[in-house]
């Protein structure tokens, strides 16, 4: 069975007893109905749909560690402050707070309270608010702006690894996310590392991979080099230069105003939003800043669950009125192609000061500009923190500081896994398989690592 195509049944909802099992926090009871419908004959896509659904009912307990008593501490013990029963209680009927119940008792999200904390959920009881000024951003954005472009040379360390206590002997088969070289992006160079091979520069997701037997543990790691060229776009205040501004992008094709696979869906609400959103506007600039607009200002970022628990990425973004940076750049990329305007996927990592991580965001084509970028999460975080110049910045461009590993969501891996990927849609963190296993490694199993080596101004 093929497990990609697995995946793309979770568009599709589950038989209604087990769906009510799922959430009634009897997932024991699940998996026994689903293995008693798969002895019978039934739809192969059915059938699939519910082999998807057994491994995303064995991860669900990973993510929601806490019970209420844990979760409360949790709380009190990130924000200094001696969060009531009562206070805990609004803020959840409130939506900021994920939970499942597992066997009769509610578990909150491993994340729920940094969410909380990184939107301004907290503030009542902090009294922190944002400070409209980043440093670090705020001069290479001005910079930017005042001299058309910023070209930096960035050298950065990578690795995986898996959990020690996980660790079996064996054959495996390690993905580690690896620069394409695609728009902003150019003269990729492994500086160090022994990876079996590099995929193709120009691959929908790219990796150094390895493929090694092991008696004990070794983090699979490279160093390599790439050149970030940000150029200038300001669609929203100039007329269109005379030619792209990033020309070695492909053209747009059907593929990029296209359905996907079971996390990109035209759902009716989202084709009544994409209308509601740019039915006044008649150029394509406006129509995607109205999006952009929508997404940055009425969206708040949130750390979510693992995506392959959810069945509709945009949507769900888009009715909760939250995600994290990889759900709000794809609620853009889909009312964007839903209003018409071609729209694409970018992810891989973001390097701060000192903190290399993993983010998402996204591409659009305007007539004349080319392909331009838009960062929904950056430019939210700008809306909220006041500063208008940082939010406009976003809607057409980036900032220098990323590593770009994948240009298509849900792009499959050279050479590809046997097992179901830790992350079946993006590869940022990488991906490491026991060839062989029984059972396919979660996200709670495996860890990475990236350092900034250097940065040369070009």
């Amino acid at each position: 069975m093929n497990i990609e195509t697995c995946v793309n049944t979770l568009n599709m909802p589950l038989p209604e007893d087990i769906m009510k099992r799922k959430w009634a926090g009897d997932l024991e009871g699940a998996m026994k109905a689903i293995d008693m419908r798969l002895e019978d004959e039934m739809p192969e896509m059915l059938r699939m749909r519910l082999v998807c659904e057994k491994e995303r009912i064995r991860r669900l307990p990973t993510q929601y560690p806490w019970n209420r008593a844990q979760a409360l501490e949790k709380l009190r013990e990130l924000i200094h402050v001696n969060v009531s029963e009562e206070e805990f209680d609004r803020l959840e009927l409130s939506g900021w707070m994920d939970f499942i119940y597992l066997n009769g008792e509610k578990r909150y999200f491993v994340r729920f309270h940094r969410s909380m904390l990184k939107n301004g959920k907290l503030a009542h009881l902090t009294g922190e608010k944002p400070e409209p000024a980043r440093p670090y951003l705020d001069a290479m954005i001005s910079e930017i702006r005042e001299k058309g472009e910023m070209k930096r040379r960035i050298t950065l360390r990578a690795s995986v690894n898996v959990d020690e206590a996980d660790f079996v002997p064996g054959e495996y088969l390690a993905h580690l996310p690896f620069p394409i070289e695609d728009a902003q992006q150019s003269d990729v160079q492994l500086v160090a590392g022994d990876p079996d091979g590099i995929g193709d520069p120009h691959a929908p997701g790219r990796t150094a991979w390895w493929r090694r037997r092991l008696s004990q543990w070794r983090d699979f790691e490279a160093t390599y080099s790439y050149v970030s060229h940000i150029r200038y776009a300001d669609p929203l205040h100039r007329a269109a230069p005379e030619k792209p501004l990033y020309p070695a992008c492909a053209a747009p094709c059907e593929e990029d105003l296209a359905e996907r696979g079971a996390y990109l869906r035209f759902t009716p609400y989202l084709c009544w939003l994409a209308h509601e959103l740019t039915g006044g506007e008649t150029t394509d600039v406006m129509k995607a800043w109205r999006i952009y607009e929508f997404v940055t200002t009425k969206v708040n970022y949130s750390f979510m669950r693992d995506y392959f628990q959810f069945d509709n990425h945009g949507e769900y973004c888009a009715v909760n009125l939250k995600g994290d940076c990889g759900l709000q750049a794809l609620l853009l990329i889909t009312l964007c192609r839903i209003a018409g305007i071609p729209a694409r996927w970018q992810s891989g990592m973001s390097i701060d000061e000192d903190y290399v991580g993993s983010h998402d965001w996204a591409q659009f084509y305007l007539e004349g500009w080319g392909w331009l970028f838009a960062d929904p999460s950056y430019g939210g975080s700008a809306y909220r923190a006041g500063s208008r110049v940082r939010h406009e910045f976003y809607f057409g461009n980036l900032d220098p500081m990323r590593m770009a590993a994948n240009r298509v969501y849900q792009a499959e891996l050279e050479p590809k896994k046997t097992a179901l990927r830790v992350d079946p849609f993006d590869n940022q963190s990488g991906e490491l398989e026991r060839m062989g296993a029984p059972l396919p490694f979660t996200m709670r199993q495996l860890g990475g690592d990236a350092e900034l080596v250097a940065v040369e101004n070009l």
